[in-house]
This record gives structure tokens, sequence and C-alpha cells, in this order.
């Protein structure tokens, strides 16, 4: 049975054609995936990518855990870097690419692929021997919006009064509001600047309708976010990406 995100109420109310993305019955577009695409290009575009998985990883050999499993270098880094690369199998071939968040020291946030949540979360849970560490899956608490294009700084600022102006490519952090901790990035997968949001789902709903109450931003679906990323090269797990294809025959 496919699953349902926390706005999946809301897509169908803006008529949006609906249909079943890795595991998930996900917005496929709401107007026509060229609008939407040019929207994410030329002022700014909203994603609901609530379908994401999110693990956390705390603890005093947290680091040294997420360096064995994951391809790219997290030594060292400052709180509030952000990664990308791969968990690889012992033949090479890809279990999933992921976004590595470094919140803390030996505090760590994995954003994985909807479709492969429970396969990775078992493969990383099959790694954990020998590591002192707190593991857990966070993809029910967490809703996640993605706000794109080059108008998503003042989109963010101005429509959600939530402050990002501080954050480089590639970086986070935490903010507070109202008792809540909502983390916030700017990172994206549509090759323009933008900002993605990790909330709890009444919060994510509360900010999907701020933001479309503005005319100052578009409901994009899947279909252009396959496009955007066609167009800058980015990999898709299960095309460029599977565990018979390994980052480096992908090019990555």
């Amino acid at each position: 049975m496919e699953k349902k995100t926390c706005l999946y109420d809301k897509h169908v109310a803006l008529g949006a054609l609906m249909q079943p993305f890795g595991g998930f019955i996900m917005p496929i577009q709401y107007s026509n995936i060229t609008d939407e695409h040019n929207a994410v290009r030329q002022h700014c575009g909203v994603f609901d990518v609530s379908h994401m998985g999110e693990v956390t990883v705390k603890g005093p050999d947290a680091e040294r855990y997420v360096s064995h499993i994951f391809t790219n270098d997290v030594r060292g880094a400052e709180p509030g870097k952000i990664f990308y690369g791969m968990m690889c199998y012992e033949n090479g071939g890809t279990v999933d690419d992921l976004l590595v968040y470094k919140m803390a020291e030996n505090d760590f946030f994995l954003v994985i692929n909807a479709a492969n949540i429970d396969k990775d979360v078992e493969w990383m849970k099959s790694h954990l021997e020998g590591f002192n560490v707190e593991f857990e899956n966070r993809s029910e608490y967490y809703g996640q919006l993605a706000v794109q294009g080059p108008e998503a700084e003042q989109v963010v600022e101005e429509v959600l009064g939530l402050e990002c102006k501080d954050l480089v490519f590639y970086t986070t952090k935490t903010i507070d509001v109202a008792g809540e901790t909502i983390i916030i990035s700017r990172t994206g997968y549509t090759g323009e600047d933008g900002f993605e949001i990790y909330a709890s789902h009444a919060f994510i709903n509360e900010q999907w309708d701020k933001l479309m109450a503005s005319d100052r931003c578009k409901p994009c679906g899947l279909g252009c976010r396959d496009t955007l990323r066609f167009e800058v090269g980015l990999p898709l797990y299960g095309d460029e990406l599977s565990s018979e294809i390994s980052p480096v025959m992908a090019g990555l």
C-alpha cells in the first residue's frame, strides 16, 4: 500500500496529478511541467519532499561510524557542514546516495531516498557493531519542504519569516520556532539556489499554507524535479545509481 505525505490533502485540493513514487502517492504536476520547471529557474518553486527519509546518529563514535559507512570524509568538519556521498556494498554497488548533515560534534543527520528507507536502515543497522552510537530512524516524524530558485532566499526570509541569509551552500542550522526545533539547510535537487526545511508535520503544513497564499512562489511536482535535475546532471537512485551501478561507473 502506497504511503501519503503530510501534505497529501493539500496537493489533492490544488488539483495535482498524483501518482506512485518511492512507495508514496506524490504530486507529479499541478499546472504543467514546463511552467513549473521555468518557475524554479526564474523565480521560486516549492516542492513537498516529505517522502524522503531521515536518520540520526549520535554518540561518542558517531563520526567514526558515519566515516565507516559513507564515501565522503566527514572527519574534523565544522558543525553545520553538509556532505553529499554514497553508501556502498562490499562489491562497490550503491546502497544509496545521501546527504550527511553534521549538526554538532558526534551528532549527524542523514537524509536518504524515499524508496530506500527500509533497505538503508537495515543496512546501516547491520554495520553498528563496534560503534558506541544512538541510531534512530526519524522518517515518520519529519516532513520536508524544498524552496528552490533565484528568489528562494527572499521567499524563506519574507514569506516564512525564517532567517536564512547567513547560510552558504551546503550548510545547515537549527532554528527554534514556538518551542519546536526546525532544521534548515541551503541545499536542493534542482541546480538552483534554495533551501530545505525539516520539521514536524504540523509545522510543514503551516509553512506550505503560507507559501501557497503568496504569489511569489509556485507549487512544483516531481515531473519538473526530474527535468531540473537532468539539466544539471544530478543522479537519481534506481536510474543512474543502483546496487549494480557503482559511483565510479556513474561518473561520481
